[in-house]
């Protein structure tokens, strides 16, 4: 019998997520799992406390986070795992630093527009998570219905006019470099892993060798996002590059309404793979 393990999944403590880590822990256990780790966007708000509540319904938690980088002049994701949630705060600022500054100069351009929103208020909303987009757009909708009644997809059709260039709301953004990231992961004794390496831009071989020389430790071969052919892909570099193979859902809730808890899985030995790799320089 597998011991089934989801090790990308995002709670209420995300900027974007809606449960609360107890609630994902109690359905996860309906279904059956042995582990999982809450990992959500810059942010370890959600521990200690769900380690401490799932030991006591019998489910093993693997610390994690998703950390926004850079790579290439894009964003690219990277999963944290054994981080500490002490730690998390120091390797986690210079992240938060540059989401609350995009932040405020979005909502600067915003209020020229006419806009009644002040970042203070983003900022609150958002606690204990750096606020992202979809935070302000949820408010503005709340104060401008009118605005937002024709869109069928009104989250995404509001950021794609307003926040990406050529928008009137658009602000360049400032990534933290993933290998920063990296290094800061390995000094403190967590594990790199790449996250849904295939969903947007793909990352390619090239790539997959960089980040190896560099500390890389892992990479997320089935998730939401991937079809056979990348999982069949990413798993190959995986065992080229001696890469931890992970697996992820990427639960979010409610903002990703067709991705849910059970949707995807892998078993145990991927967990014990990850322990083995704590405190390895990477090279």
């Amino acid at each position: 019998m597998v011991k089934k393990v989801d090790l990308h999944i995002h709670s209420k403590f995300s900027s974007d997520g809606e449960l609360p880590p107890e609630k994902i822990a109690d359905e996860l256990k309906a279904l059956g799992y042995y582990a999982f780790s809450i990992t959500d966007h810059d942010s370890m708000g959600a521990y200690p406390g769900i380690i401490k509540y799932a030991e006591k319904i019998g489910l093993e938690v693997v610390p994690g986070v998703e950390i926004t980088t850079g790579y290439r002049e894009r964003e690219t994701h990277l999963l944290g795992y054994f981080l500490s949630p002490q730690d998390s705060r120091e390797v986690l600022s210079p992240i938060v630093e540059s989401r609350l500054e995009l932040t405020r100069k979005r909502i600067e351009k915003l209020q020229k527009l006419g806009y009644d929103v002040n970042f203070e208020e983003v900022v609150e909303i958002a606690s204990p998570s750096p606020p992202t987009a979809p935070i302000i757009i949820e408010l503005l909708m709340e104060r401008y219905p009118e605005k937002f009644r024709a869109m069928q997809d009104p989250i995404r059709e509001f950021y794609r006019s307003q926040f990406l260039p050529g928008g009137p709301a658009y602000v360049e953004r400032v990534y933290v470099p993933i290998e920063e990231m990296i290094s800061k992961l390995l000094e403190k004794g967590a594990v790199p892993v790449l996250a849904h390496p295939g969903a947007y831009t793909p990352i390619e071989e090239e790539d997959i060798a960089y980040l190896k020389k560099i500390g890389l430790q892992g990479i997320e071969i089935k998730n939401t996002y991937h079809n056979k052919a990348q999982e069949a892909f990413y798993m190959e570099m995986a065992e080229k590059y001696s890469l931890v193979p992970t697996c992820g859902s990427d639960f979010h809730g409610k903002r990703k309404p067709t991705v849910h808890l059970g949707d995807v899985f892998c078993g145990y030995e991927v967990v014990e793979e990850l322990k083995s790799r704590r405190g390895r320089n990477g090279i």
